[in-house]
């Protein structure tokens, strides 16, 4: 029997976007400008936030760039796509929605046997216009996402058409998934969470560097923490210069950053020494810059006599922190 269903008619409506910005995952060398202790801070990577915005300090400068496939959205971070030209690659969805490429935007994107793109997650489900014992989709407690609403207008399960149908903890009607959420925009948020981070939808310290007081940067977490923007924060001559991707002062930030530095010419670029200056990246560097019986590029980034016992003479040595004995 085809069983009532709450039918409410709803009109589809913009989405109002903030600023966001995302960040490599580079391990800091120095926490902050005034030579403290070494502390790790995740600036977004490319991994969080699901396939959509990822965290803070992304822009389309070589410096701030995303990294791998993600690409730079001024409104949302890094992302999966910022165009459906993106999500052309295979297993990808087609459709870029929101910085991530999904299976559908309308009810044309999808087929007889699942016609209707749910706006929460844009895949295609039944058709909550169907009665559910004949195969069409019920909503509520048996739908994806506990969604209760029937929108008559394109068979999919929804979780709001107005702010009066969402609960406290979310009191936002989001118009472009139709689910509620805590903002939709940066006036729904109070002021110790002043920014709404999209499409998250979670209210959060921090979305730029500009949300920060001086001397602070925006992290990963959307927190503000001691760190540097140029190098003319970073006043310890241990560590003058400023990785603008990670937010931390560092040694050096290229080969020419160690010129003087004695015994130590090279700049690690990667790894959790990046942003010192060494004595060799790999064995090549110790052939002839290394001294003398001292072939190896150790795991602390100096030349030494030995990796493993194989590379000591005679049958009875040892390879003890380097050194053939």
């Amino acid at each position: 029997m085809f069983k009532p269903l709450r039918l409410v008619f709803v009109s589809a409506i913009g989405v109002s976007v903030v600023v966001a910005c995302g960040s490599s995952d580079e391990s800091p060398v120095q926490s902050s400008t005034d030579g403290g202790a070494d502390s790790s801070i995740n600036n977004g990577g490319d991994g969080g936030g699901g396939g959509g915005g990822g965290g803070t300090l992304c822009d389309t400068a070589a410096a701030n760039a995303c990294t791998g496939t993600r690409k730079c959205d001024p409104a949302l971070g890094c992302v999966e796509c910022v165009a459906d030209t993106d999500c052309t690659a295979a297993g990808r969805d087609p459709f870029c929605i929101l910085g991530r490429c999904e299976a559908c935007r309308t009810n044309t994107d999808c087929g007889v046997a699942a016609p209707a793109c749910w706006p929460s997650d844009h895949r295609c489900h039944a058709s909550c216009l169907v009665d559910a014992g004949a195969g069409g989709a019920r909503c509520g407690q048996q739908s994806a996402n506990n969604l209760p609403i029937c929108d008559p207008a394109t068979g999919a399960c929804i979780g709001c058409t107005a702010a009066t149908d969402c609960p406290a903890t979310a009191p936002i009607c989001e118009p472009n998934t139709k689910t509620c959420v805590a903002c939709a925009a940066n006036t729904d948020c109070p002021a110790a969470r002043p920014r709404c981070s999209i499409p998250s939808f979670r209210c959060v310290a921090c979305l730029v560097n500009a949300d920060c007081a001086a001397g602070q940067i925006c992290n990963g977490e959307n927190q503000c923490v001691a760190g540097c923007t140029d190098n003319t924060q970073c006043t310890n001559a241990e560590a003058p210069k400023c990785n603008t991707t990670t937010g931390r002062c560092v040694q050096c930030q290229g080969a020419g950053d160690c010129t003087g530095v004695a015994n130590r010419p090279l700049c690690v670029t990667n790894g959790d020494r990046a942003g010192r200056c060494v004595q060799c990246t790999n064995n090549a560097d110790c052939t002839d810059g290394g001294a003398a019986g001292t072939p190896f590029c150790g795991n602390n980034n100096t030349c030494v006599q030995c990796l493993r016992r194989q590379d000591c003479p005679g049958n009875n040595a040892q390879c003890d922190n380097g050194v053939c004995n």
